[in-house]
């Protein structure tokens, strides 16, 4: 990722310079800050490592670009040409290119990201709001990159240019990709991997028709309704996904815990605990205040008492998970169970908790 932003750092400084570029990059982190509090908002309940976070930045700021860069500059030299014919005029050819081309292509760049931390880092992909998640970010990064070449591209028109990108339209490659992570993150529900490419082409028409509007839309539509369309739909869309996706992490966690619940294995106080947001945080105080009496050093129990939340969040999950795959008796889950709860032990024990 960062090899790939560096690809592109020429594109990013010659139209503008330095002072340019700096100044540009500046107004392209304000939309990247706004994406990145949404996400921080709505993955409090079980958060993604932030290592993790920097590689969905990383890939969607600086792999996607260049993938995007290279495919898009194919399908105007020479699919586009041989699709439209030779009759065709250039103008025909570039909206061709930035209606259909750019759709196809970059949200292909950004979606394959997100099936690739689905298939290298399953154990932090959990359902449809780690997709959500991990899509908000890389489309967040590609945004930056993308609005940092349009602004220094126009550098003598950066304050209307920033209006419009940003100001008449702030939903962009960031709701695109969060809608395809959003799709992709049901294919843990499935036995095989390869059900991905299941999910993948809702994912992609979704995603695809969105930017499609967002790119072709002035063609067809006067400015204001072009503001309305591709803000107030999508907005919708994107809180009701959010809201699904949060009832749907919380119902698949509580009836991850009943089980170990009805067995003894987890009291009713810890599952609570775990299923508010409030009580986690009562719990890390107490646990802060309890470890720093018996001389604990600053940050100890409250780092151990996330990490048994957390722990107990991921048993929960791999449970729902594989009840609902049917392979509950299994060997493969049943080991890493047993690994977790004793972990899980091991934690109580530290703090007491029975």
């Amino acid at each position: 990722g960062v090899l790939a932003f560096l690809n592109v750092l020429p594109m990013l400084l010659e139209s503008a310079g330095i002072t340019g570029f700096f100044t540009s990059a500046l107004l392209a982190a304000i939309p990247l800050a706004v994406t990145f509090v949404f996400v921080f908002a709505i993955d409090r309940f079980e958060p993604e490592p932030t290592w993790l976070y920097v590689a969905a930045l990383l890939w969607g700021g600086g792999v996607a670009v260049v993938l995007a860069l290279a495919g898009n500059s194919w399908w105007h030299d020479e699919l586009a040409p041989a699709l439209l014919g030779q009759n065709a005029s250039q103008n025909d050819i570039m909206r061709f290119t930035a209606s259909v081309g750019a759709p196809v292509v970059e949200e292909f760049a950004k979606g394959l990201g997100i099936i690739l931390i689905f298939l290298m880092f399953r154990k932090h992909f959990n359902g449809p709001v780690d997709g959500i998640v991990y899509g908000a970010i890389i489309g967040g990064g590609f945004a930056f990159t993308e609005n940092i070449l349009y602004f220094t591209a126009y550098y003598e028109q950066l304050g209307e240019l920033f209006k419009i990108r940003f100001l008449d339209g702030p939903l962009s490659h960031d709701a695109y990709t969060a809608f395809f992570g959003f799709f992709i993150g049901f294919a843990v529900y499935s036995r095989s991997k390869a059900s991905i490419l299941l999910w993948f082409i809702p994912a992609m028409i979704g995603s695809m028709f969105f930017h499609y509007t967002n790119n072709d839309g002035l063609y067809w539509m006067s400015y204001d309704q072009y503001r309305f369309v591709n803000n107030v739909p999508i907005a919708i869309l994107i809180i009701a996904m959010v809201l699904y996706s949060r009832n749907h992490e919380v119902t698949a966690v509580r009836d991850g815990l009943r089980p170990y619940v009805n067995s003894g294995w987890v009291s009713s106080q810890e599952a609570n605990m775990v299923l508010s947001l409030r009580e986690r945080e009562n719990a890390k105080k107490w646990a802060e205040q309890s470890t720093r009496a018996q001389g604990a050093p600053q940050g100890v129990g409250r780092t151990a008492m996330n990490t048994f939340q957390m722990e107990l969040v991921q048993l929960a999950h791999e449970r729902t998970r594989h009840e609902r795959l049917r392979t509950v008796g299994s060997t493969m889950y049943l080991d890493s169970a047993n690994d977790k709860l004793a972990y899980v032990n091991h934690l109580r024990s530290g703090f007491a908790l029975r």
